[in-house]
């Protein structure tokens, strides 16, 4: 997707004279996935059976996931030099219901599951281009677009004694069709996909990589993955207003 895009924008660079503000919303449903561990600070752990100490190399701690869906909304606003491609300040607002899980250690047997709803906002900015502009062609009014997008994070693994950054930082990438309903407002609908990942936090300034302290736990930040997608479809209504 972002491939597209930027091959869209290379095709726009012949632009008209024209310049408009564009103004959208977008109303819809989402899947979403999260998911965050920290990697251990030591790798050792108590293997109780055999009453032993065990080194894994992929021994994680602090492990929370969700996976659910619900409503988004979605507001954009910028303006185009001409009507090939429009600069855009990006906002959404993501409601999920699902269900959030929660592990002290990987190798921990015991799970802990409940139904949560997480409300996660959205801020971004970036491109979205229209590159056929003919209102004769079937193809008008296609469009693609990428924002770079930082996401808040509802904080439920709070809940869990769990110390995270709580936002997230990535990119989003849409696609969709608009049609014209009159001289100045367009219709349609927009796919969307997010990718985030947790934003590193302070710890390491505070703490030290490798630093320990008696009594607390050694604060790390987390495994650096993408670990937050969002996935939807949604109904548009635009405006471009010269």
């Amino acid at each position: 997707m972002v491939l597209l895009v930027a091959c869209l924008a290379c095709a726009a660079l012949a632009l008209d004279d024209s310049g408009f503000a564009y103004f959208e919303v977008s109303l819809g449903g989402h899947y979403a996935s999260y998911s965050i561990k920290t990697e251990s600070f030591t790798h050792w752990y108590h293997d109780t059976e055999r009453d032993e100490m065990v080194y894994d190399e992929d021994l994680t701690y602090d492990i929370f996931s969700f996976e659910g869906g619900g409503p988004m909304l979605g507001v954009q606003a910028g303006f185009s030099p001409g009507e090939r491609f429009v600069f855009l300040l990006d906002f959404g607002l993501f409601v999920s219901i699902g269900d959030s899980r929660y592990k002290l250690y990987s190798r921990d047997k015991e799970e802990y599951a409940e139904t949560e709803v997480m409300v996660r906002p959205l801020f971004g900015f970036g491109l979205k281009v229209f590159p056929f502009t003919s209102k004769n062609s079937a193809l008008y009014g296609l469009f693609a677009g990428t924002t770079l997008s930082f996401m808040w994070s509802d904080n439920q693994w709070e809940n869990y004694g769990m110390e995270y950054c709580d936002f997230d930082v990535g990119f989003k990438v849409e696609a969709g069709k608009l049609w014209s309903i009159s001289e100045h407002y367009l219709v349609g609908f927009t796919l969307t996909a997010g990718f985030h990942v947790t934003a590193a936090g302070p710890n390491n300034e505070e703490y030290g990589d490798d630093r320990f302290r008696i009594g607390e736990n050694p604060k790390r930040d987390p495994v650096y993955e993408w670990n937050n997608i969002h996935l939807g479809l949604s109904l548009t209504a635009a405006s471009k207003l010269f």
